[in-house]
């Protein structure tokens, strides 16, 4: 059995496993299904159980948590502002898809509501707490209402996955259910809890079946989702038989001096003890630091004919009219940015690049990464450089988180100062029993900094007027 993160990973992994051959002759007739998300193998084993599952969609979801945050509301008889709702659904979202991993459906929620209790019961006393109590008290009452709002057939994918382990646990031991030998992980750094009891209810079933994990710890940038590190770094806590650990530090994508820079920042700022990447490609690569607000800009040129460093304003107001009508400052340093990163694409207009930000948004009010790719296209198209198809084909933006998995000839990291990717998040630490500390944030800040720095295969641009984040 072999598990991955992504239908896509799965399908590869399958297609390689049917492209082997032996003395000349494939090894298996057609394509296997050896490889398989958690998701699909839970669906397959309630089905082999005779219950059918209907999961529902991310609208479907969306559309239950709303219902279920006013419900939750009407029994606090509270009324909110449609800001104070908005910021109530962010929570209860997230506190949904938290709780479904550690206290999975009906069957958690009494342990679930016992912690809360413990925890309203720690801090009612302190003032400070009141607004996080609240929410607390909000998100588990949303909780229960959406639970009650997914009848039979339809569950969600925590629900499944909680569904499958209890199929299989319910299971005689005495008779084998799985011709299995190994167990492959695939990013083991993304275990949660549900994963980690789905795998202990097949090892029950299989157990002479060898466990093989492989992931990295320092690009683990999910807990948001449920995800749990220290399944990774107390890997043989969890597992404590006879194990063995195999390092494989070497990095294939990156050139040499992106290695060296990335491995100096997770030295410096997340585990001094660490065994560094090692990378593959001897050739240097470059690691270029570039201050934007020191970018030349003459505003005139708008006002004169919109050519020159006009046009770079024009470009904007393109994307998005009500750029007009933000704060001057601000507008002319997203000009600036734009400028910047026009430059180094005209300097390489065959490269394939990757444009990454802590955020969807800019510290421009008005202008996101949707409006700053609409600006840069049209620049680049005005000025000859890249055609809207080559565009589209050659540069790609988008957040960090997102960008996991990905590579890029060139990376570009905008904005990357240490005010906007140090950023506390302000919903990032209310959930403490859901283990969000101040320190957890600041490691996965340091994880998601590392996956961005090494998405670059030859050149990194980091756009900052601070270069100590990285350098020190």
């Amino acid at each position: 059995m072999i598990f991955m993160f992504n239908r896509a990973a799965a399908a590869e992994v399958n297609q390689r496993i049917a492209a082997v051959k032996v003395d000349g002759k494939n090894l298996v007739d057609t394509t296997p299904q050896i490889a398989s998300t958690f998701h699909k193998f839970a669906l397959e084993t309630i089905k082999s159980f005779g219950v059918r599952a209907q999961i529902i969609d991310e609208n479907e979801h969306e559309s239950l948590v709303s219902c279920s945050l006013d419900q939750s509301l009407n029994i606090l008889n509270r009324k909110v502002s449609l800001q104070e709702r908005n910021t109530l659904l962010a929570i209860s979202n997230n506190f949904i898809n938290r709780a479904g991993q550690k206290f999975p459906g009906m069957n958690g929620l009494g342990e679930l509501k016992d912690t809360v209790n413990q925890y309203i019961a720690n801090h009612e006393s302190h003032p400070e707490f009141r607004q996080a109590i609240l929410w607390h008290r909000v998100a588990t009452l949303t909780y229960e209402a959406y639970l009650q709002k997914l009848h039979s057939p339809r569950i969600d994918f925590n629900m499944l996955m909680a569904h499958a382990s209890e199929m299989l646990d319910a299971l005689p031991s005495e008779q084998p259910h799985f011709q299995t030998k190994y167990i492959m992980v695939d990013e083991y750094q993304d275990f949660s809890y549900l994963f980690f009891r789905l795998i202990m209810a097949v090892r029950r079933l299989t157990p002479n079946a060898h466990l093989f994990v492989v992931g990295d710890d320092w690009q683990a940038i999910n807990r948001f989702a449920g995800s749990d590190v220290d399944y990774f770094i107390n890997f043989a806590r969890y597992f404590p038989e006879n194990q063995i650990t195999i390092p494989l530090a070497t990095n294939y994508r990156s050139c040499h001096r992106i290695v060296t820079t990335a491995n100096h920042f997770m030295l410096n700022h997340y585990d001094a003890s660490a065994l560094p990447a090692i990378p593959k490609n001897r050739k240097s690569g470059k690691v270029i630091f570039i201050n934007p607000t020191k970018t030349k800009f003459d505003v005139s040129d708008y006002l004169e004919d919109g050519l020159a460093d006009g046009r770079y304003l024009t470009a904007l107001f393109e994307a998005n009219p009500h750029l007009k009508h933000q704060p001057r400052k601000q507008v002319l340093s997203a000009a600036k940015l734009l400028k910047t990163v026009s430059k180094i694409i005209r300097r390489q207009p065959n490269a394939e690049f990757m444009l990454l930000h802590r955020h969807n948004f800019t510290t421009c009010p008005g202008m996101d990464l949707l409006t700053f790719a609409r600006a840069l296209e049209y620049s680049l198209n005005i000025d000859g450089v890249l055609a809207k198809y080559d565009f589209c084909q050659q540069v790609r933006c988008m957040t960090m988180h997102k960008s996991k998995g990905l590579e890029a000839e060139v990376v570009v990291l905008l904005e990357f100062e240490p005010e906007v990717v140090r950023a506390s998040h302000p919903l990032a630490t209310i959930f403490e029993l859901f283990g969000d500390t101040p320190a957890a944030e600041y490691d996965d800040q340091s994880r998601l900094i590392y996956v961005a720095l090494t998405r670059a295969k030859q050149k990194l641009y980091v756009l900052t007027s601070r270069t100590e984040l990285i350098t020190k």
